[in-house]
C-alpha cells in the first residue's frame, strides 16, 4: 500500500472508530485544511490531524518514530487539537493532544504515550 492510500485508510478508520463510540465526525471540503476531520464529542468540537506510519520499531523499547509536521512546519494548537497517529506495527491509533511544537513523536505500548494507544477519550 502506498503512503497516500495508507493515509486515506487511516483517516477513514479513525472516523469509523469515532462513530462506533458515538461521536459525530465531519470532514473539510478542501484538502488545504490543517486538520483532517472534526470530532464532535457532544461537548466539544475537536480538530484532528490523522497521521500514519509503516515504520517498524527501533531500539530496546520497541518504539516507532512518526513525523507530525506539515509542509509549513509545526501544526499550531489553534489549527489542530489532537493527532491521531495510526501505526501499522501496533495496528492501532495513538491519540495525542497537540502541544504546539511537535515535529516527531516516538510511540510504543510501553512508553510515555502508552495510555494514548486506542484511547478515544480525548482528555
Amino acid at each position: 500500500m502506498d503512503t497516500n492510500t495508507l493515509g486515506c485508510v487511516a483517516e477513514y478508520s479513525f472516523a469509523t472508530e469515532c462513530l462506533k463510540l458515538g461521536y459525530n465526525v465531519s470532514f473539510p471540503l478542501m484538502d488545504s485544511s490543517p486538520y483532517d476531520c472534526i470530532v464532535d464529542t457532544g461537548e466539544r468540537l475537536l480538530k484532528i490531524q490523522v497521521k500514519s506510519t509503516k515504520r517498524k520499531p527501533t531500539g530496546y523499547h520497541k518504539s516507532v518514530s512518526a513525523s507530525i509536521i506539515n509542509a509549513n512546519g509545526d501544526y499550531s494548537k489553534d489549527n489542530v487539537d489532537y493527532f491521531a497517529i495510526w501505526t501499522e506495527y501496533f495496528n492501532g491509533f495513538f491519540i495525542v493532544k497537540n502541544k504546539g511544537n511537535m515535529r516527531f513523536i516516538r510511540l510504543s505500548t510501553h512508553g510515555i504515550y502508552k495510555d494514548f494507544f486506542n484511547n478515544f477519550a480525548f482528555e
